[in-house]
């Protein structure tokens, strides 16, 4: 960003004040630079995504680069076909044909270079955000050093493949191969196996939605389960089909804008619409019986990730799973002022009683025949006037409190031994005091600015009422198409 545009942003946004009360000069100034520099926003996809920032990490920290064997991306991919051959009919299998390597990183403090040999005390799986078409390891430094600093573990952050030039399940495939990388690692990888229940996957926004859809297809497939998961301001809900996503005061307030600039450059776009238009040529053929809703069709293609037909996948939209028990326990972080609140809260519910929350009604046929009813344990933390990953602002109070809370749900749910855990055992003592209702799956609480905890808003359960869940409201229409 040039300097004149930084001066125009500074005295617009300085004369018009803050859009939430709570926020001081810096908070509104730091979000309204990220949200209205159109210098980044108006790049095409390409170039956001060869964006070369890096987080400047701390010099106690070393970032150890590497390159994964491609057989964990061929065992995931045997995984992969045999879970979403009742999907297959809308799905591009281009997938199956990576052009490139699985990367990531490892984190971690120098200290611990020389016991890196030994068995791991815990790791947390790092997933990256940016709706699955940005966003890097590379570029979440600053959160994958706090990971370390806090919760004194080891971080791998994975690259995935990027639509639109990959599109689902590339991204699924290759989480599911640096899971299998971590626990059971090549001889010469420099660790030995990791103990899932010493590992915690994180992800923040798309990556938070990710980290669960791979938690989703571990449980499916039989796969051997993390210990926790923390799903910060995570997107859940592909179909948009939430109230928060459309309400105006949360628009005008979050960092999530109005309609999506990300798009490809004319030549990429050109090979993205010959890819949709061959995908739906197959489907119209196919004319597959999936779950699905008749709104799926009713507008334009929207996302870069999946076609409309595929919406309802639940490792596309987990929302929308037929059911999220029998998952690790899940510390789920969103903003009061975020358009994503309502996923998150829905599936928080969702999540711990099984039972009850069942929507959408045309994604619930065999619920009565599901093997995975057993409640899931969450804690879900509300950040009171906070927009969409707030994290990243670490200057705050809100995202150091945050953090730290990660920190701590990190520690506990990796020194778990047994599989009796109580939702205490997952809580700091001062979390629970004042006392605040407890269920034996589920805590919720607001979190005030400056880290005050109460009981949820009742406003916060609306959402549980909430009908047309899963099915595409007309407002996507507004969105920008290719």
């Amino acid at each position: 960003m040039n300097l004149s545009l930084i001066f125009t942003t500074v005295l617009k946004h300085f004369t018009e004040g803050p859009p939430v009360k709570s926020w001081d000069l810096k908070f509104h100034l730091a979000v309204a630079m990220i949200k209205n520099n159109d210098s980044i926003w108006d790049l095409p996809t390409e170039g956001l995504q060869n964006r070369s920032y890096e987080f400047k990490v701390p010099s106690n920290i070393i970032i150890k680069e590497v390159t994964l064997n491609e057989r964990y991306r061929q065992k995931s991919k045997l995984h992969l076909e045999k879970g979403l051959k009742q999907y297959e009919d809308v799905l591009d299998d281009k997938w199956k044909e990576p052009k490139d390597m699985i990367t990531g990183e490892w984190v971690y403090i120098k200290e611990d270079e020389e016991i890196k040999n030994n068995e791991m005390d815990k790791v947390v799986f790092h997933i990256h955000g940016g709706a699955y078409c940005i966003g890097s390891a590379k570029l979440s430094r600053a959160l994958t050093s706090k990971y370390v600093e806090l919760a004194k573990a080891r971080v791998f952050s994975t690259n995935y493949r990027l639509a639109p030039q990959n599109q689902f399940p590339a991204s699924l495939c290759d989480t599911i191969a640096a899971y299998l990388y971590l626990i059971d690692p090549e001889p010469d990888a420099g660790f030995k196996p990791i103990n899932p229940k010493k590992i915690v996957i994180a992800g923040e926004s798309a990556g938070g939605g990710l980290a669960l859809a791979t938690l989703l297809f571990l449980r499916d497939a039989g796969l051997p389960l993390p210990g926790g998961a923390i799903l910060l301001s995570p997107w859940l809900d592909l179909t948009h089909s939430m109230p928060s996503f459309w309400d105006t005061e949360i628009i005008t307030a979050d960092l999530i804008r109005d309609t999506f600039n990300i798009r490809p450059s004319s030549s990429l776009a050109d090979e993205f619409i010959a890819d949709a238009k061959s995908l739906s040529d197959k489907i119209a053929q196919k004319k597959p019986a999936i779950v699905s809703h008749p709104s799926f069709i009713e507008v334009p293609r929207f996302q870069l990730y999946c076609t409309n037909e595929a919406l309802a996948i639940p490792y596309i939209s987990p929302l929308l799973a037929e059911s999220l028990g029998n998952l690790p326990p899940i510390l789920c972080q969103v903003g009061g002022f975020e358009r994503l609140r309502d996923e998150a809260i829905f599936f928080s519910y969702k999540a711990a009683y099984p039972q009850e929350y069942q929507l959408p009604s045309y994604a619930t046929k065999n619920f009565e025949k599901s093997p995975f009813k057993k409640p899931t344990k969450v804690i879900l933390e509300v950040y009171n006037d906070m927009p969409h990953f707030w994290q990243m602002f670490q200057f705050s109070k809100s995202s150091q409190i945050s953090l730290e809370r990660c920190g701590e749900f990190i520690k506990r749910v990796t020194s778990i031994e047994d599989n009796n855990t109580s939702m205490i055992d997952l809580l700091k003592e001062d979390v629970v005091s004042p006392p605040i209702s407890i269920s034996p799956s589920f805590i919720g609480m607001r979190v005030g600015i400056n880290g005050e905890i109460r009981e949820l808003n009742e406003t916060d359960q609306d959402c549980l009422k909430w009908d047309k869940i899963g099915i595409v409201p007309k407002e996507t229409m507004r969105m920008k198409k290719l």
